[in-house]
């Protein structure tokens, strides 16, 4: 994306609070029950540091999710209804195993499960008819679209996840 190195980019995520606060929420609550954890860095340093450094950014992101944390998140949301600006974000979502595709709002089941469009979105899709497998909408800006495609091309064949390859 040739960002400028000094660049501080954010990688958000959703993490699980259900078992994070204290009291727990009731068994039965269904509604929504996470809060978005956050590793970041600068664009050199991502770009210096092998895949161990990365990985450990999002395991200490998850760890810095706590009872008290959840709480701030909602006072801070409560009180300032504020906007925060993902203009260098990427949000990585796992709708994949939330069941959705198996709704039937009496028409029968989704013939696909997602957003139509997306500009700061990873999401891991559910498969129709499939569990074990998902679909992956990566949303990248219109100036590197074809770069990144041909990076994906770049893989060819070789690359085989669960025995299939991708297109």
């Amino acid at each position: 994306m040739d960002l400028p190195s000094a660049l501080n980019v954010k990688l958000l995520f959703s993490v699980n609070a259900r078992k994070k606060i204290n009291p727990e929420l009731p068994r039965g609550y269904y509604g929504n029950g996470f809060v978005l954890g956050c590793a970041e860095a600068s664009v050199d340093r991502l770009t210096r540091s092998n895949l161990h450094y990365s990985v450990k950014l999002v395991q200490q992101a998850k760890e810095r999710i706590n009872d008290g944390h959840v709480r701030s998140v909602i006072d801070l949301l409560e009180e300032t209804r504020m906007k925060p600006d993902l203009s260098t974000t990427l949000v990585i979502s796992q709708w994949s195993k939330l069941g959705l595709e198996d709704l039937d709002f009496g028409e029968g089941r989704p013939l696909h499960m997602g957003p139509l469009a997306s500009e700061i979105y990873c999401l891991f899709l559910p498969v129709i008819e499939d569990f074990h497998a998902f679909t992956v909408l990566v949303s990248v800006p219109q100036g590197i679209a074809e770069r990144f495609e041909n990076l994906l091309k770049g893989f060819g064949e070789e690359s085989i996840i669960g025995g299939r390859g991708y297109n």
